[in-house]
């Protein structure tokens, strides 16, 4: 088989990409707020289905974000160590717009050797976290 057709073979059979994460909500319309004005992300899609909502929201309205889920009878159960994390340009400003907002700040910022880092929580309680990531590579395989 000739390199070509290995590099076919090996992009059929391999990960392009990153998508989203699915975040189990008890109101759509409250989590979408908190995701467009708190964080500004913007939609990517959504499906009404007979017994549940879901949209996807990320930067831009492209993916890689998240995805909210709200479904009947389903109670969201954020585990208690998970958490999404999303890199912002300056997070003692993203903090602040938050609680301004009247969300939770979870842990206020502070750093790490060279990012600063804080964490909030969204209106089921799912940990976000904020980072700047200043210091690492960006855009490069690890």
């Amino acid at each position: 088989m000739g390199t070509e057709s290995l590099d076919r073979a090996h992009a059929a059979t391999s990960v392009m990409a990153f998508d989203h994460i699915r975040l189990d909500v008890t109101d759509i319309d409250v989590a979408e707020r908190f995701y467009a004005d708190a964080l500004g992300l913007s939609s990517v899609v959504r499906y009404e289905l007979a017994d549940r909502v879901i949209l996807q929201m990320a930067p831009g309205g492209r993916p890689a974000g998240v995805e909210l889920w709200q479904e009947r009878n389903l109670v969201p159960t954020p585990h208690p160590t998970h958490h999404v994390a999303f890199r912002v340009a300056d997070v003692p400003a993203l903090v602040e717009h938050i609680r301004a907002l009247g969300y939770q700040v979870v842990t206020e910022p502070h750093q790490i050797e060279q990012e600063t880092v804080a964490f909030v929580a969204d209106p089921d309680h799912h940990t976000i976290e904020l980072n700047d990531f200043l210091g690492r590579p960006t855009g490069a395989p690890a």
